[in-house]
């Protein structure tokens, strides 16, 4: 997800995709990101050894808001896409 994600930044998209602007391809590159560290927050303070009680919002909270994150940089992406051109 991280080679993808950064592909989409820099404004390039794999041959399978279909064709979209630079400005979608770099929002769903970040909301790859995004996801990528949403999904790597929690278990990464965990190995670290962060006291649970401690932070334990940021574990809660940074995994969820992360992902709604991508998921609405997704949707707009999508209908960037979608938009009649004039």
């Amino acid at each position: 997800m991280v080679p993808l994600g950064i592909a989409y930044l820099r404004g390039w998209a794999p041959r399978w995709t279909p064709g979209s602007t630079r400005r979608a391809a770099r929002a769903r590159g970040a909301a790859a990101l995004a996801l990528y560290a949403g999904a790597m927050t929690p278990a990464v303070l965990g190995l670290a050894g962060v006291p649970a009680d401690r932070l334990l919002p940021l574990r809660i909270v940074a995994g969820p808001c992360l992902t709604l994150v991508a998921i609405g940089l997704t949707l707009w992406a999508y209908a960037v896409d979608r938009r009649p051109a004039t």
